[in-house]
C-alpha cells in the first residue's frame, strides 16, 4: 500500500461540476498525510474534468482518473474499490462533504482501534449547500450522542446506523476485507452494490464494527425528482439486500424489517408526491404494493398517498419548498448517478 495510508477518501464522480468544488475545498483544507484522495471520473460531459485539474496544479498528491467511457455507477464504484491503496477506504459521494474537524476525528479514530471490518459515519443533512455544521438538519431518528466505540454487537450497530443503510459517503471498511471478496461485481445491477460490500466486509476478520456518533459526514439533499423507479430501488431491491443482511451478515431480523417498513414509507411517499407535482412518472404503485403487502404497519402510512391527485402534491412541494428555503423548481436527478 502506498506510502502506508490509513485512509483511502475515493471520490466517484459523474457530472459533479455543481457540488465538486464544495467536497474538495472541506476535504483539502482538513488534508492529513495519512490520507490517500482518489477521484474517479465517470467520462463527465460538464465542466468537472476542468475543476479538478484545477486543483490537480495546487494539489498534486490528488490521483485524478478519468473514464474514456461512462461505465455506470457500479463500475466507477469497484474501480475506486479496487484503486484504493489506503488501510481503510471510504467512497464519498461527489455531493455529501467531510464536515470541519472530522477527518482528523475519523483518523484518530482508526489509529487507535485495531482492524475493523465496517465504519459507521454519522451525518446531518443540509440543503443544496454546504454552510457549516450548526446549518445542518439532524435527521430523527438518529442518534447523536457523540459516542465512539467498537462492538461485535450488529443489533447494537444496527440502531446507529440503520438510519443511513445504504448510503454511500457513511461507511468505511477494511480495504483488505474487500479484497478477500470473490467475484464482487456480481453485485453490479442490484441498486445496493456498495451495500453488499459493507455486509460482506461486516463478517470479516475479527468482524468487528466501528461507530463513530459524532456528525462527520454533510448529506446533501436535494429538490429533485429521482430518475429512477422509487418501488423498485427503495422497495423491492433494498429489501433483497436486507435479506441478504440477515443471511450471510447474521443482522437481526425483526430490526431490518422495522427499518425497511420506516424507509420505504419515507422515501417512496416523497418520491411519488414530487414525481406528481413536477409531472414525471418514475415510481409504479405496483412495485410499492409488491414489496409491502405483507407489512401492514406500512400501509396506513404510504398507501392513501397513492390518491393524492397533482394538485395537492404541487401544493404540498411548493409549501415544503418555502419552510425548507429550496428553489422553487424541482429538477430531475442526474442521469447515471449515484443511488443511496
Amino acid at each position: 500500500m502506498a506510502d502506508n495510508k490509513l485512509l483511502t477518501i475515493a471520490i466517484p464522480t459523474y457530472n459533479g461540476a455543481k457540488t465538486i468544488t464544495n467536497v474538495l475545498d472541506l476535504l483539502l483544507c482538513q488534508y492529513d498525510e495519512r490520507v490517500e484522495i482518489l477521484i474517479s471520473d465517470n467520462a463527465s460531459t460538464d465542466e468537472t474534468k476542468k475543476i479538478i485539474e484545477d486543483y490537480l496544479n495546487d494539489y498534486p498528491y490528488i490521483k485524478y482518473i478519468r473514464n474514456d467511457n461512462n461505465i455506470g455507477p457500479d463500475s466507477n464504484f469497484l474501480q475506486c474499490m479496487e484503486m484504493s491503496e489506503g488501510k481503510y477506504t471510504l467512497l464519498l459521494s461527489d455531493d455529501d462533504v467531510l464536515v470541519e474537524g472530522s477527518l482528523r476525528i475519523i483518523l484518530d479514530f482508526l489509529e487507535k482501534n485495531e482492524d475493523m471490518s465496517l465504519v459507521y459515519l454519522n451525518a446531518a443533512g443540509f440543503r443544496e449547500r454546504y454552510i457549516d455544521i450548526e446549518h445542518c438538519v439532524k435527521y430523527d431518528y438518529a442518534i447523536y450522542d457523540n459516542k465512539e466505540f467498537i462492538t461485535d454487537d450488529r443489533k447494537l450497530f444496527m440502531r446507529y446506523a440503520g438510519r443511513m443503510w445504504g448510503f454511500l459517503s457513511c461507511f468505511l471498511w477494511l480495504t483488505k476485507a474487500f479484497r478477500s471478496i470473490e467475484y464482487a461485481d456480481k453485485y453490479k445491477g442490484t441498486n445496493w452494490l456498495q451495500s453488499y460490500i459493507h455486509i460482506i466486509c461486516s463478517q470479516y476478520g475479527n468482524k468487528n464494527l466501528g461507530i463513530i456518533a459524532k456528525i462527520c459526514i454533510g448529506a446533501g439533499i436535494y429538490n429533485i425528482v429521482s430518475n429512477f423507479n422509487s418501488g423498485v430501488v427503495d422497495g423491492i431491491n433494498y429489501r433483497k439486500m436486507l435479506d441478504f443482511a440477515v443471511e450471510y451478515g447474521n443482522f437481526d431480523k425483526r430490526q431490518l424489517d422495522r427499518l425497511f417498513v420506516w424507509r420505504i414509507c419515507f422515501i417512496s411517499k416523497r418520491a411519488i408526491i414530487k414525481e406528481r407535482a413536477a409531472g414525471v412518472k418514475k415510481t409504479y404503485i405496483r412495485d410499492i404494493f409488491k414489496c409491502t403487502v405483507k407489512y401492514p404497519s406500512a400501509w396506513f402510512r404510504l398507501y392513501p398517498v397513492f390518491l393524492f391527485p397533482a394538485f395537492v402534491c404541487r401544493i404540498i412541494v411548493n409549501i415544503n419548498n418555502r419552510i425548507k428555503s429550496y428553489s422553487d423548481k424541482i429538477r430531475e436527478n442526474r442521469v447515471g448517478d449515484i443511488v443511496g
